[in-house]
């Protein structure tokens, strides 16, 4: 059998860290794509380090008094504080390192290292969660009071925080797959604040200790959604599954009638909307003048629906 081994020409330049522009073989130039990244990260690292020094504190404050008041709700609420803070620090890591000119055998730069971050970011949520819920199993066999005013007081700075964070990190690139693990982090933060200012009331008046503990299962709750999230899409990218439908594509493929079949196809996600397909593709023999058009068709299609940008296509006939 005969066959043609052609790469598909658009595609994002992964390594490419030169601000001079890369001409495929349609004259295409890539360098607006590439300065556009740059310019997203470069406001991605900045919003990043102002949203860390104010959490990072805001987090010492409550698990303080937490610890004064003896608030588990707090204590819990300080540790998601905490937990944010981690990913904070992780994504900032990441985008730097991600900034970096990558070696030549790192083919694909360093854009994996945001995926690793937000890996890493779920696991220490769901530690996080363990230690809450076995902390609150044991403060419902040893019921403690609490300082409700002074912890009611700490619970609204945390929320005002919050506030400022959320407003900070809608400022960055939102698709990116660390800053909306923060931006997750943040929102479930403030619910969280807000669960535990209303509890505190309902204390003040009532005197039932109880819904301290009450308050640090919900929040524990809230946080392992987004932990599973998170933890869910990373193992995905890592394990290298398809972003997409894999039947889909192949059949959205096969509607052109040059196309026979498609065989040995692989879709891949290198990081957030950053995707590649391989594949074999078989066309009928009478096609081969015009497969150059077909290519460009069917590269032109992947990018529009499925936000397939890099491709590499071996035709059979």
């Amino acid at each position: 059998m005969e066959n043609c081994n052609l790469g598909l020409s658009e595609h994002k330049p992964y390594i490419d860290k030169n601000n001079s522009s890369t001409e495929n073989s349609t004259g295409c130039s890539h360098s607006n794509d590439y300065n556009h990244n740059n310019d997203h990260r470069r406001i991605d690292k900045k919003v990043l380090k102002i949203a860390l020094i104010i959490t990072f504190f805001t987090m010492l404050i409550e698990f303080f008094y937490g610890v004064i008041t003896n608030s588990l709700a707090l204590i819990s609420d300080a540790i998601h504080m905490f937990t944010h803070s981690f990913a904070l620090i992780i994504s900032l890591i990441a985008i730097i390192i991600a900034s970096k000119k990558a070696p030549l055998d790192k083919t694909f730069g360093y854009y994996r290292i945001e995926v690793i971050a937000a890996f890493i970011n779920g696991l220490t949520i769901i530690l996080s969660i363990i230690w809450i819920v076995y902390e609150a199993f044991e403060r419902f066999l040893n019921p403690q009071s609490i300082d409700i005013k002074t912890a009611m007081i700490v619970a609204s700075i945390g929320l005002i925080v919050n506030i400022i964070t959320g407003i900070i990190l809608m400022q960055g690139d939102k698709n990116n797959i660390n800053l909306k693990s923060s931006f997750l982090h943040m929102l479930s933060d403030a619910l969280s604040s807000v669960a535990i200012i209303f509890g505190y009331v309902v204390i003040h008046y009532t005197s039932w200790y109880f819904i301290d503990i009450f308050l640090a299962i919900i929040v524990s709750l809230v946080i392992s959604k987004w932990a599973y999230g998170i933890l869910k899409n990373s193992i995905n990218t890592l394990m290298e599954s398809s972003p997409v439908d894999l039947e889909e594509v192949k059949e959205f493929i096969q509607k052109h009638e040059e196309v026979i079949n498609l065989h040995d196809v692989h879709i891949w996600e290198i990081t957030q909307n950053m995707y590649n397909m391989t594949a074999h593709v078989k066309i009928d023999k009478s096609s081969l003048d015009n497969y150059e058009q077909l290519l460009r068709e069917i590269n032109s299609e992947l990018k529009d629906r499925f936000k397939i940008v890099h491709t590499t296509f071996q035709f059979e006939w």
